[in-house]
């Protein structure tokens, strides 16, 4: 009797203890804006069931995702044995064999994970202390946390273990239990010794649970609660969009986040579950080329703030008359950009998405990045020097480079290609873009581009001095007044001339045409120019030649690839033209490496560590081509520069595959 009014009362105070840390952060979770995060809800539910419970993510990295998965599906099994634990303290006799062949799978999977646990946690250990995976290692206390966590998951695992072999010993197999390993044991325990054995095993094993779901509140593994809502929670189709401001909004107080709760309750959310396994920074471009940019730390840094203030505005909340202490006015005074966040690392990110896409538990990195760009632009006018030109130009030219509007045609000369003014009557509108207009490389892509419509007698017209900046510079360096000035202008030019098709040789105007602009009322077919091209080839409208031997390999831009996931016709346009000598570099796809362009680092300088078109041109020297392909303009002016700086220039070319169809029409 005794021992149950114990055990009665620890679970009163575990699960008490328990509810009240979970009422505590969704109180957190209050103070950061709202938005919705329930609709398509489907659609949540399918890349719940992918990402989190078939763990896609995870097992993108092989061997380590295998172990995860282990430990992962090991958990869920074992809730039947916990809970079976809690039912035994009250009623000794409890067991789950009632649900008859189930319990069976129950308790082999029981049985077979705390085997599959046990060595999944001893090679984690590993990998962190012995092996020392740079992206696993962290400070003292991310250190000593790590050593809490896996202990406790391996007491808790061992201790089930070694209490059903006692209990076993005891007892004998239950009615449709199957639990090998545990009976292979339970031959070490004599008949006199199993009860007080399996007493002893079956309190440390539920001690060690209460002490674990509570202790995870206040750990970097508090993503064990997290991170199955969080896939859930996350974009579903399209999470690479930055939130739009209603600038018309009369109760509009601030731009972008100043301080966490500016940022959006699932930007706290993402901050308390993510793992610190480090994948965001193995693949991010700035992180891997020296610089201070860690997608990892940025998202530690919102919870440390998020937990510091938290506390103490819900402290205030509930008690209104109190003054806050000396060490807490000195918490709320701290700056969040300058005191948690690196300034310097937010104008570091190519904006690329590699961190999302490798995040096992799909954080929103970018959110926040963007976020405080838009407070240091719009509020503090804090930024790189550099992009005040950029914003200048942008509002005066309608590009980022000073050209006059009126030149936007001026690569068209001479080429017989009809302005939109003068051919209402177009099918398609061929969005030529900034650089398509204005730099002198990019406009070679434009002309081959225009000259294989021509060839396959496709209907077009571009906008040429009616045409502006798409908005994705402005938008992505923080600067979303101006990027909404240009987004609203070029709809009403679209919807003056009814356009329905559009045509673009950049991936960045692809994407914000096709994924942004219909939050701005505007949709229309948007067709990046290797698609239209792959498609032209498919229907023989226009034919090439194949057979070329040369040695080729392929770049892929990251807002073509990895935002909008086309990988395909670029690359079957190669195929057909380079006969068995189009060769594949290892970071390629969805794992390409960005060239160092995006995020408005186009215009800005790298001051830390290599360049990263440096980086990404080395990987694409090192399988020997003779022509480095492409699909973008920003992409082929940051790998021409990076070929030109390793001194390969007249060995390698860099072209667009539209300039390499062109070469070969037959």
């Amino acid at each position: 009797m005794v021992e149950k009014l114990i055990f009665a009362f620890l679970t009163v105070l575990a699960f008490g203890f328990l509810f009240y840390n979970w009422y505590r952060f969704t109180l957190i979770l209050k103070l950061a804006k709202q938005e919705k995060r329930t609709d398509r809800f489907w659609l949540r539910l399918k890349n719940l069931f992918k990402i989190a419970l078939f763990q896609s993510k995870i097992l993108r990295e092989p061997f380590a995702g295998v172990v995860h998965v282990a430990i992962f599906w090991g958990f869920l099994a074992l809730l039947f044995s916990a809970s079976e634990a809690v039912f035994q303290g009250f009623y000794p006799e409890f067991s789950w064999s009632f649900l008859g062949w189930f319990y069976t799978i129950i308790s082999f999977s029981n049985d077979l994970f705390c085997v599959l646990v046990f060595f999944a946690v001893l090679f984690a250990f590993l990998r962190r202390f012995v092996f020392r995976v740079k992206r696993l290692q962290g400070d003292r206390r991310e250190m000593l946390d790590a050593i809490v966590v896996l202990g406790s998951i391996f007491i808790i695992v061992t201790a089930l273990l070694l209490q059903n072999s006692a209990k076993i010993a005891l007892y004998g197999a239950e009615p449709y239990s199957f639990q090998p390993f545990a009976s292979l044991l339970s031959s070490i325990f004599s008949t006199e010794s199993s009860l007080l054995f399996y007493k002893i095993f079956w309190w440390l094993h539920i001690l060690w649970i209460y002490f674990f779901m509570n202790y995870l509140f206040y750990s970097k593994h508090f993503h064990v609660y997290t991170s199955i809502q969080n896939v859930f929670f996350r974009e579903p189709e399209y999470f690479f969009k930055p939130v739009r401001i209603n600038f018309e909004e009369e109760n509009l107080e601030s731009f972008g986040a100043g301080d966490f709760e500016q940022l959006s309750w699932k930007s706290i959310h993402d901050s308390f579950s993510c793992t610190h396994c480090g994948r965001c920074d193995s693949v991010c471009p700035a992180n891997l080329t020296g610089k201070v940019l860690s997608p990892r730390r940025i998202i530690i840094e919102i919870r440390h703030r998020a937990h510091e203030k938290g506390t103490i505005l819900l402290k205030q909340l509930k008690n209104k008359s109190a003054n806050p202490a000396q060490e807490e006015q000195e918490v709320l005074a701290k700056s969040f950009i300058c005191d948690y966040q690196n300034p310097e690392a937010l104008w570091q990110c190519t904006t690329c998405g590699a961190c999302m896409q490798e995040c096992p538990i799909s954080i929103e990195h970018l959110h926040p990045i963007i976020e405080m760009r838009r407070n240091q632009v719009l509020m503090e006018s804090k930024f790189p020097t550099l992009l005040q030109n950029v914003f200048s130009s942008l509002e005066n030219n309608g590009a980022p480079w000073q050209f006059p509007q009126a030149d936007r045609a001026q690569w068209a000369e001479g080429l017989d290609i009809k302005i939109a003014s003068e051919n209402p009557d177009f099918e398609y509108l061929f969005w030529v873009g900034c650089a398509g207009s204005y730099d002198e490389r990019a406009k070679k892509i434009s002309i081959a581009f225009a000259k294989i419509l021509q060839r396959a007698g496709v209907n077009f017209a571009i906008l040429g001095s009616e045409e502006m900046c798409n908005g994705d510079v402005a938008r992505r360096t923080g600067n979303e007044y101006l990027a909404d000035f240009l987004i609203k202008t070029n709809v009403e030019t679209f919807k003056r001339y009814n356009v329905q098709k559009i045509l673009t040789i950049c991936p960045h105007c692809y994407n914000i045409f096709k994924n942004e602009y219909p939050d701005y009322g505007f949709q229309a077919e948007v067709i990046h120019h290797t698609q239209f091209i792959s498609k032209l080839i498919d229907k023989g409208l226009i034919r090439l030649r194949s057979g070329n031997k040369l040695s080729i390999t392929y770049h892929d831009s990251c807002y073509l690839g990895r935002y909008n996931s086309i990988y395909e016709p670029p690359r079957s346009i190669l195929k057909s033209i380079f006969d068995g000598s189009f060769v594949e570099v290892k970071s390629k796809k969805d794992k390409g490496l960005c060239c160092g362009a995006g995020g408005g680092m186009m215009f800005l300088e790298e001051t830390q560590g290599k360049r990263v078109n440096i980086e990404r041109t080395e990987e694409l020297l090192s399988v020997n081509p003779t022509t480095i392909a492409a699909n973008c303009p920003f992409c082929i002016t940051m790998l021409t520069d990076g070929v030109k700086a390793k001194e390969k220039d007249e060995q390698v070319q860099v072209k667009d595959i539209a300039e390499i169809v062109l070469e070969n029409l037959d």
